[in-house]
């Protein structure tokens, strides 16, 4: 068995969390109270993934249902933006003993259709993000490149990376009327090398957003038209945007990742437009 010392700190974590977790599963079976907290792991999630939880906290309310999500690191920094979420997150100090804890440990509720549907998922961007949400120009395309520890790190690159100028040329080759086009990632550098030839064919205004996440996902929530990759934060920003207008045009990847069993996004409004063959 691996000593802890040896693993790094986010695993130590981790499973420290998953311990903690099996043992309190017959304390679990005790809490009858009237709410549910959907506890959540303090590593390994980020904005788009708590997305999901707080979505399914919003829509189990609605039911009549009182639903919280249990507040991780780093989610403070974004009640700044959206304020509303806060009324969906409880800290330690606001868990009651009775209160029934929800353990999610697989999918995360993501799954287009099964765990939430159009209807519902509308009803929460509409109803928590979309009012802090500024519209774009109308004519703008707003390309979302994830980058990040999903190239620089081989695990992860081996899971989820792609041919992403392939991708975007065919999905610009969709597009009739490009013109004004922003670029907003993680790795403006990156973009700029490689993307922007590309683009440039076909559009005569290219810019690049500074990296910023919150900024980023206003700038693509806010767009009518988006190209995006296989990244839940590029998924909730194409949310809104197809919340927020009914002609909106979405094109994504259908690759999500390398994870065992299929690879295709289960995230993707069938609506939208994925293209295969690029994972």
């Amino acid at each position: 068995m691996s000593n802890p010392s040896s693993l790094p700190l986010r695993v130590v974590h981790h499973l420290a969390w998953r311990g903690r977790r099996l043992r309190r599963t017959t304390v679990d079976f005790f809490r009858r109270g009237d709410r549910t907290v959907i506890m959540t792991p303090p590593v390994g999630l980020r904005f788009g993934n708590w997305l999901y939880l707080w979505l399914d906290a919003h829509q189990q309310t609605a039911l009549g249902q009182p639903t919280f999500v249990r507040e991780a690191p780093g989610m403070a920094e974004w009640f700044d933006t959206f304020p509303e979420l806060r009324a969906l997150t409880v800290d330690d100090a606001e868990i009651g003993f009775h209160d029934r804890r929800d353990w999610e440990e697989t999918t995360f509720r993501q799954r287009f259709g099964i765990d939430y549907s159009r209807e519902t998922l509308h009803e929460f961007a509409r109803d928590v993000l979309a009012p802090r949400i500024p519209v774009g120009p109308p004519g703008r395309l707003v390309i979302n490149v994830r980058r990040g520890d999903y190239y620089s790190t081989p695990l992860k690159a081996a899971s989820y990376g792609f041919d992403q100028v392939g991708y975007v040329r065919a999905a610009l080759a969709l597009l009739d009327d490009v013109v004004d086009v922003l670029v907003v990632s993680d790795d403006d550098v990156w973009c700029r090398e490689n993307l922007d030839g590309p683009i440039r064919e076909r559009a005569s205004s290219v810019a690049y957003a500074k990296p910023d996440p919150a900024a980023n996902f206003l700038a693509v929530a806010g767009a009518r038209r988006i190209i995006g990759m296989n990244s839940t934060f590029t998924y909730w920003a194409a949310y809104v945007a197809d919340a927020m207008n009914v002609d909106a045009k979405i094109i994504m990847p259908s690759f999500h990742a390398r994870l065992g069993g299929s690879s295709t996004a289960d995230q993707l409004d069938p609506a939208w437009t994925a293209l295969d063959g690029f994972g």
